[in-house]
């Protein structure tokens, strides 16, 4: 065997184990070899599984990970699902004299078939270009191109493909997901107390895959209502623009974000009350529960800050008599939680 075929294989192992740092979303399943060594499996498996994490922009398992769960007796479903990813791939490879016949499968986790595609290789030196054109076609759902002259079938792999499918979304193309959001705001002033509030929103999230840009629209309203009440109440509507990104891969993943937030407040207590335009600078952190499914399930914790001051009445005692004490600029803190599609 020429030295480059190890050599390659050796490349392909050192990124894939950096590869598998990350949580991955697709694993690739050992390759069922026909008149194949084991090593020369493992190597087309490593390869492929490179050739895919690169072209699809994902994180993949490869098969040197997954040959020891299907070791202790478990199906590809079971696999991809103790491993967490949404797909998996299986690949089968016959040696026929020199020419290698790979064929690959892309599966949902639930075992239902996705796509499938062949492509023939002259030998186990031209595995490289193979696994490459394999990784495309499923990552895409597209067939492999044939060869359309005799000079550049000499230079590469003949290819046989299933029918063509519809392939999947882009990645890195913009991706919208829009509904409500829900939470508990505290705000929090020295020398002042509040009642904490509810909010109410609609929260739109548009981008790629590793960041968004967010635009919204709501409303905080006090949970004390009662004008006996000894503590500040605060209504308020509000805008919010902003922008956050991920910080890894997967189907949960945490992210940082920041914006401003214009606002109307409303600050009453007891018979009296004042009303300001302000605006607001935040900091969020997040988590995304189920980024690679249509509806997108998050939670996050958000800090803000008002840089325009606001004012509370203070009673002097009359229905209608009332001062305007010196203006302050309160801190929010939000736990709050929403669902976009």
């Amino acid at each position: 065997m020429p030295l480059k075929w190890p050599l390659w294989f050796v490349a392909s192992l050192c990124a894939s184990l950096v590869a598998e740092a990350r949580a991955a979303e697709v694993a690739v399943m050992p390759v069922l070899g026909v008149n194949l060594a084991p090593g020369d499996c493992d190597a087309i498996g490593v390869l492929f599984a490179n050739a895919f994490a690169h072209d699809a922009h994902v994180a993949v398992a490869s098969p040197l990970e997954t040959k020891t769960l299907r070791g202790d007796g478990k199906t590809s479903v079971a696999v991809a699902v103790q491993l967490g990813v949404a797909k998996y791939v299986e690949l089968s490879a016959l040696q026929l004299g020199q020419r290698v016949n790979l064929g690959g499968i892309l599966y949902a986790a639930d075992g239902a078939m996705l796509y499938r595609a062949e492509i023939s290789a002259p030998s186990l030196d031209a595995m490289d270009s193979a696994t490459s054109a394999l990784a495309h076609a499923l990552a895409w759902r597209q067939p492999i191109p044939t060869v359309a002259t005799p000079e550049a079938a000499l230079a590469s792999p003949e290819t046989t493909y299933a029918a063509a499918a519809e392939p999947p979304p882009d990645p890195k193309a913009p991706r919208g997901a829009y509904g409500p959001k829900v939470g508990l705001a505290i705000p929090r002033a020295a020398g002042k107390s509040f009642s904490p509030g509810i909010l109410f929103a609609f929260d739109g999230r548009l981008g790629p895959r590793n960041y968004f840009l967010e635009f919204g629209a709501g409303l905080l309203i006090p949970t004390d209502d009662q004008t006996g009440s000894s503590v500040i109440r605060v209504t308020s509507g509000f805008l919010e623009l902003g922008g956050s990104y991920y910080l890894w891969e997967g189907n949960s993943a945490l992210y940082l974000g920041a914006g401003i937030s214009p606002a109307i407040w409303q600050s009453s207590l007891g018979l009296d009350d004042h009303t300001a335009a302000t605006c607001a600078v935040y900091g969020q952190v997040g988590l995304t529960f189920t980024r690679n499914a249509r509806a997108r399930i998050y939670g996050e914790f958000r800090l803000s800050q008002l840089l325009l001051g606001v004012a509370n009445p203070v009673s002097d005692g009359t229905m209608y008599g009332s001062t305007l004490s010196d203006a302050y600029r309160p801190t929010m803190l939000a736990f709050q939680g929403g669902v976009g599609w």
